[in-house]
């Protein structure tokens, strides 16, 4: 609590220090000079500090408020070059130096809301990277040990008085021990993330080093999982092709996709909607064009209502009522074509 109540102290110390500096400039020259002096070192919470001590209608101050201006299209230029030069920094692998650049332009600028933004957004990457990196070596090094148990079992039984050879054999089974804990952990992490196979992965090599029936019910349900997330996907994959072919009046194709989700999962509620949906929708589309062609026919439009009735043979080709009339009136159409040609 004293160190605590220590550390405040001295930071309030600081700050109290700061603002002290800049209200101590007596004349508009002196601070002038000053601001020159804290622009080439980019010392812009200094120069904000002073800014904020003066009243816009004093006088005195006027030529320096009047470079708020310019000195806010200096401090902008500067977050610039200090986002760009850190990014740099970042794509050349140099993390540290990176964050370094947002740590010491954050102290000169009070008020940079993207450098902090910025800043978080790479320690968050640094971070995941890590642990990425973390999470390689705990797999590879499991691996190294499962690779070494035939040996260290050999080792046992050709040598079991030899105490060099059972003190290496003993820290090799603390090792595995530690290490099927750390792979449990992981196992546990991904699985809630829902990483699945890096958490069988995980589980699995832990199991091998340290079995236990835990680890083992852990395994068969994510295998489960993994099983059925496929199968999720695969349904939502078909369901995105109905969208996409319904949307394009492509009713044959968004027939299709759902009677092939149906014959995956016959009691899938939204696709058995969909397909009730899609035939109503298309029994009142072809109703609707027989209609039409029938009328067109009755007109003695005869390619007219061919041409309807062709449309909606495209839609629902086993339909036996268009067939018949499509064959009926190709036949009525040629005998036109032929008494045409006579005449």
């Amino acid at each position: 609590m004293f160190f605590r109540l220590s550390r405040l102290l001295l930071i309030f110390s600081a700050y109290l220090s700061l603002c002290s500096c800049t209200l101590l400039s007596h004349t508009p020259d002196s601070l002038n000079a000053d601001i020159d002096r804290w622009l080439e070192n980019n010392q812009y919470n200094k120069i904000e500090y002073a800014l904020k001590s003066i009243a816009d209608d004093d006088s005195r101050y006027s030529d320096i408020l009047l470079r708020k201006t310019s000195i806010k299209s200096r401090k902008q230029a500067y977050i610039d070059d200090v986002s760009a030069t850190a990014k740099k920094l970042k794509r050349d692998n140099q993390w540290g130096p990176a964050i370094a650049t947002y740590d010491t332009a954050l102290i000169n600028t009070v008020n940079a809301p993207r450098l902090v933004s910025e800043k978080k957004q790479l320690i968050e990457a640094r971070d995941k990277k890590i642990n990425k990196l973390k999470k390689e070596l705990l797999i590879q090094h499991a691996k190294s040990l499962v690779s070494y148990k035939q040996i260290y079992s050999q080792l046992t039984q050709l040598i079991p008085e030899d105490n060099d050879a059972q003190l290496d054999i003993s820290g090799y089974r603390k090792n595995k021990i530690d290490v099927a804990a750390h792979l449990k952990k992981c196992g546990e992490l991904a699985n809630t993330n829902k990483q699945f196979n890096l958490a069988i992965e995980c589980f699995s090599l832990s199991q091998e080093l340290h079995p236990s029936r835990h680890k083992l019910a852990h395994i068969i349900k994510l295998e489960a999982d993994i099983k059925n997330d496929k199968i999720q996907q695969r349904y939502a994959h078909l369901l995105a092709n109905y969208k996409i072919a319904y949307n394009s009046k492509e009713y044959n194709n968004a027939r299709t996709h759902l009677n092939t989700l149906l014959k995956l999962s016959p009691g899938h509620k939204q696709a058995k909607h969909y397909l009730k949906e899609l035939n109503s929708e298309v029994d009142r589309k072809i109703q609707d064009m027989l209609a039409s062609g029938k009328y067109l026919y009755s007109q003695n439009k005869i390619h007219e209502a061919l041409n309807v009735w062709q449309q909606a043979q495209r839609i629902e080709p086993e339909n036996e009522e268009l067939q018949q009339l499509i064959y009926r009136t190709e036949k009525v159409s040629k005998k036109i074509e032929t008494l045409e040609l006579s005449q």
